[in-house]
């Protein structure tokens, strides 16, 4: 085999291995053409490929398709090769740390041809496939390839012309939910007039033979699989990609829809969806009116989180009570020399700063205080960034809380919780019925299923505060389930704990009566609270051994019907 076969034989085999490997890299190209005087023209082609998504090499050579009017390809301009630049990770903001996780390559393949005038002009084409997989805006980008399109006006139109040139590439990545603007203006070396707008890139070669070449088609789930694969470059006309709703060239990111000033190139958009995007900007050339040619650029576009060379941040107390000494939490993050400005919002003293990272402070007396931490690098001082946040002080927390049963329910209690929080706070309540329900609202209600006394515990708390809570117990939930009246007819109040009160054992009633009179007719004891009984004394003194009445008039509510009782109770010593 002859030796200068083998580097061509090993490049087809390379390009037939690419093949396999999907060839998802291509993110923007734009061609240029420039008049060099005697039908000469330089063409351009510079192609931007993705590091990661993907294997194969730019194309070497590079074939251009250069096509008459009606489509017609003339010739084929094979461009070689020139070597890579890898785009560094740069934003135009310097508060900004750009993220590393992509990686674009750029090459320019430029080469000369002499095409005499000729009427209709010409067209100028590279096409590729295929694009990045992931692309958000466009249908199928799997299965998506790119065309890069110039034309040369003919001489019916204008005898010389070299079409606009973009000055400067965009970032291959932008900020989320970051106003972005660039300059997309053009340089156009005829001094010609130039207007901007958005456009539809195009689509280019397929999946199935994503180069131009001598190889047959792969497999792919692809629908637009071809039966073989071109060995020259693609007569126009060329297909739009088609856009993934709700996108569209009106909207090409999504948020705030990227717009183009049409007299000085100047894009703006804030995107608010992370991802990769295609965007088409468009540069049409006019000399006394007339229309001559326009340059396309079509770039892909990642959309990412940008964090902050500063960001403040400042853990500090909700609330302080029964104390004035606030510890405070620095959670700034950034570049490394972070320092550090507190202000404590005490107006009393001029005196309430501090620079340490994580400082206290002591504060006059109760109130709300306003609270300021600045975080800067000394070298970078536009990129300061501020937190503000309040402090309340108050003296000692205090909680209660009141029950009562719903009338003639038997067993269900309604419990109202109180306190005196500072401003600006949100107590949490835990509430313990002491029979192993809880609840985390402020008034609940309880039912209750058994029948005895149950220790209702209250805890009260504002949360990322220091000594705000308070625990509160009580054992005076008395339930029963029999929802019949229960009255004793003997009780002993010799203070033992057993039977010293006298009282109606029954469901709690909304409107109650209750009166115990000795044998003479005179009133012992009364009451309209179903909680509360008679303890045998009368007028502060303890009653003698006897025989009492008692009289009970009781109702569920004001319109429900009344229950009377009446009899008598043995008191015994």
């Amino acid at each position: 085999m002859h030796k200068k076969l083998l580097p061509f034989l090993f490049l087809v085999f390379s390009f037939l291995g690419f093949f396999k490997a999907n060839a998802t890299h291509i993110v923007g190209g734009e061609l240029n053409y420039k008049y060099l005087g005697s039908n000469n023209y330089e063409i351009r082609l510079t192609v931007y490929r993705d590091c990661y998504v993907g294997v194969p090499p730019f194309d070497n050579p590079a074939s251009v398709g250069i096509f008459n009017s009606s489509n017609v390809l003339l010739q084929t301009l094979e461009m070689t090769f020139r070597g890579l630049d890898t785009l560094p990770p740069t934003i135009n903001d310097p508060c900004t740390i750009p993220p590393l996780d992509f990686c674009y390559e750029v090459t320019t393949y430029i080469d000369t041809i002499n095409l005499p005038p000729l009427a209709g002009g010409y067209q100028i084409s590279y096409q590729r496939c295929c694009r990045n997989q992931n692309i958000l805006n466009i249908v199928n980008p799997e299965c998506v390839g790119a065309t890069y399109y110039a034309t040369i006006p003919g001489p019916e139109v204008v005898a010389i012309n070299s079409n606009p040139v973009i000055k400067f590439w965009p970032p291959p990545f932008i900020c989320v939910n970051k106003p972005w603007v660039f300059d997309d203006s053009a340089i156009d070396y005829d001094g010609d007039s130039l207007v901007y707008e958005l456009f539809m890139p195009y689509d280019g070669l397929t999946a199935s033979c994503p180069m131009i070449g001598p190889f047959s088609p792969q497999a792919t789930t692809c629908p637009n699989t071809v039966p073989s694969c071109p060995t020259v470059p693609v007569n126009p006309p060329f297909s739009p990609i088609v856009w993934q709703a709700p996108y569209s060239t009106a909207n090409m990111l999504g948020g705030v829809p990227m717009q183009i000033n049409s007299s000085t190139g100047q894009v703006t958009a804030t995107p608010n969806l992370q991802g990769y995007f295609v965007i088409g900007i468009k540069v049409k050339e006019y000399r006394n009116g007339v229309f001559l040619s326009e340059t396309k650029r079509d770039f892909q576009l990642i959309v990412k989180p940008c964090p902050s060379v500063v960001v403040a941040a400042a853990q500090v107390p909700q609330a302080i009570c029964a104390t004035t000494t606030a510890s405070f939490t620095n959670n700034s993050t950034g570049s490394a020399g972070l320092s550090f400005n507190w202000y404590f919002g005490d107006t009393s003293t001029n005196a309430d700063t501090s620079h340490v990272t994580s400082p206290s402070y002591t504060y006059p007396g109760t109130g709300s205080y306003s609270v300021t931490l600045v975080a800067y690098v000394s070298n970078k001082p536009m990129c300061n960034d501020t937190v503000n946040t309040v402090v309340s002080i108050s003296d000692a927390f205090k909680a209660s809380f009141t029950f009562t049963p719903v009338a003639c329910s038997e067993n269900l209690v309604n419990f109202t919780g109180t306190v005196q929080n500072p401003p600006g706070t949100t107590p949490v309540w835990t509430w313990n019925f002491g029979d192993g329900d809880t609840s985390s609202v402020q008034n609940p209600s309880h039912n209750y299923n058994a029948a005895g006394n149950f220790q209702v515990t209250l805890i009260t708390e504002i949360p990322n505060s220091i000594n705000c809570v308070d625990t509160l117990s009580a054992q005076t939930i008395n339930v029963i389930t029999n929802p019949e009246l229960y009255i004793p007819n003997t009780f002993t109040p010799n203070g033992d704990g057993h039977n010293d009160i006298f009282k109606v054992r029954g469901p709690y009633f909304g409107v109650y009566y209750f009166a115990v009179y000795n044998r003479w007719g005179e009133l012992m004891f009364e009451t309209t609270d179903p909680k509360e009984g008679w303890d045998g004394n009368y007028k502060g003194k303890p009653s003698d051994p006897g025989v009492f009445g008692y009289y009970v008039k009781a109702k569920c509510g004001e319109q429900s019907e009344e229950i009377f009782r009446k009899g008598n109770v043995t008191l015994i010593r």
